[in-house]
């Protein structure tokens, strides 16, 4: 499964569009969960587990919440429509177009995890006793 991505050429968001998702269907393919923040090496193994996976990925967002994304789009998503759009869920109804990057462009992760080199040189940069940690025991060298 390829990363979720954004049609090529950005918009500007406009209220008044009947359809500001045309042509996008980023928000439906992939689910993000919030997580409790790790502080052990129990819990940091965790988010080792995690992004070890295929299309898992973890990220702290610019409020230092974590979350752990999926990428695997919605089973009710053809040809980047949405089939189910009179019933989608709550979670869908409640989103705004408007907060989708293909409008705003700030990116809300502060750091993203894709896979485990990703983690082990965030845990290497920003915790380094807890790279010593997850180091020993993942018996990693360097």
């Amino acid at each position: 499964m390829p990363e979720p991505h954004l049609p090529q050429k950005l918009k500007t968001f406009d209220p008044k569009d009947p359809n500001p998702c045309a042509g996008c269907s980023n928000c439906c393919e992939y689910i993000c969960l919030e997580i409790d923040r790790p502080t052990t090496v129990k819990d940091f193994d965790q988010i080792f587990w995690y992004v070890i996976h295929k299309d898992v990925w973890v990220y702290i967002d610019g409020e230092n919440d974590w979350y752990l994304q999926v990428i695997n789009p919605c089973e009710k998503l053809k040809d980047k429509r949405c089939t189910y759009y009179e019933h989608r869920p709550y979670i869908c109804r409640e989103y705004m177009p408007s907060d989708c990057l293909r409008y705003n462009t700030e990116v809300d992760e502060k750091y993203l995890f894709k896979n485990e080199e990703d983690l082990i040189e965030y845990l290497k940069k920003k915790r380094p006793a807890m790279f010593s940690k997850m180091s020993e025991r993942l018996k990693l060298t360097s």
